[in-house]
């Protein structure tokens, strides 16, 4: 079977009518046939023609989904060097448990994103309908929005070190503005709570409803990052 250097592969990357390859522990996969390869590029963000092992190990699906293609040939062995740039105990942690690398963010992020938003959505309802129960559930909605967001904000900084190696990206600018914009309002929200001024104040509702529009856009650059609108 064939023998490919880490050069070799990279040659095969879909374009000017030439196969696509990728290498999955070892071994290479002709994945020419795959609509998802197509451009020679996987969502937007997984390109052909190199080692993507570890990014595989760590997708939504399974990697049984490289069984319906073939294999060409075999890798190489090189020291993994998309990782380097990370402490060598993160390293072997990584290699150990692939999902440690991509998962924490989105598992975490979406706990804010509904919370806030669900607490902006009761608001309203109070307004409409001048009943106390849904005042008091957008507060405790709040509260608990408040308690997620650090969880959130730190692993999304976890993952920006480990995968994109804290360059600032476009997506990136956008998160950090409206992350700091977020905690910002949180703090305010956390004061005035605190201080128990009127809760019915104009200036109280501004911030709850401001909170939605926040994490609806925090949301969309994340989802931006993982999966690209086509093009």
């Amino acid at each position: 079977m064939k023998e490919f250097t880490s050069e070799e592969l990279s040659s095969f990357n879909g374009k000017e009518g030439k196969p696509v390859y990728i290498a999955f522990e070892g071994k290479v996969y002709d994945v020419s046939k795959s609509h998802f390869w197509s451009k020679g590029v996987h969502m937007g963000r997984h390109v052909s023609g190199r080692d993507l092992s570890s990014e595989i190990a760590a997708a939504p699906h399974g990697t049984e989904v490289l069984t319906h293609y073939p294999i060409v040939g075999i890798l190489q062995e090189e020291k993994a060097r998309e990782l380097r740039h990370l402490p060598l105990s993160l390293q072997n942690l990584l290699r150990k448990f692939p999902m440690v690398r991509r998962h924490p963010h989105p598992m975490v992020v979406h706990f804010p994103i509904a919370l806030l938003m669900a607490s902006s959505f009761f608001l309203l309802l109070h307004l409409l309908f001048k009943t106390h129960s849904f005042e008091l559930t957008s507060s405790y909605l709040l509260i608990l929005g408040i308690l997620s967001s650090p969880f959130a904000i730190g692993t999304g900084v976890f993952t920006w070190w480990i995968n994109y190696r804290l360059k600032l990206t476009h997506f990136i600018r956008r998160k950090i503005q409206l992350s700091i914009l977020l905690l910002v309002l949180e703090i305010i929200l956390v004061i005035w709570r605190v201080s128990a001024p009127d809760i019915n104040h104009p200036f109280y509702f501004m911030m709850i409803f401001l909170l939605a529009p926040v994490v609806a856009l925090l949301g969309y650059y994340g989802g931006q990052m993982t999966f690209p609108m086509e093009r």
